[in-house]
């Protein structure tokens, strides 16, 4: 290397060393203070209005087998959820009175023996956050 690239490789360094910090200063400035809140989380207040998993934003149709014993919950929209358990209960929120039907990981069809408990919503819990994410009105179709 002659005296004319190590004088270049030398004002290279410096450049690089004074350009790419400030590069990262700017790109840790342009972070948004919270990036998930322009994210649905597909929930609603319980009590107001009509809302639930049934509406556009989150699908889930549930169906009754002609046997009589056994829902079937389809689940078209993907889950925010880590650990999502479904329940049937009597109330819009979940209660030590709520019936486990069975765990709900991902997208599918997902189908819970039922013994016909008269209970009048079905829930979908999360376990993680103690919060009740889902709840519809259960109508059962024959």
């Amino acid at each position: 290397m002659n005296v004319k690239l190590r004088k270049r490789h030398r004002y290279l360094w410096m450049s690089l060393g004074i350009i790419l910090p400030l590069l990262c200063l700017e790109a840790i400035e342009k972070i948004p203070t919270n990036a998930l809140k322009d994210i649905p989380r597909h929930s609603c207040l319980l009590d107001i209005g009509v809302c639930g998993i049934d509406s556009d934003e989150f699908p889930i149709e549930i169906s009754q087998t002609i046997d009589g014993n056994a829902i079937e919950v389809i689940v078209t929209s993907p889950l925010k959820s880590a650990f999502t358990i479904a329940y049937l209960s009597n109330q819009q929120a979940y209660d030590d009175s709520a019936i486990p039907l069975g765990a709900i990981h991902s997208m599918g069809d997902y189908t819970f023996n039922w013994s016909g408990e008269e209970k009048q919503y079905l829930l979908l819990y999360d376990k993680l956050n103690k919060a009740t994410i889902y709840h519809q009105k259960l109508e059962v179709k024959p």
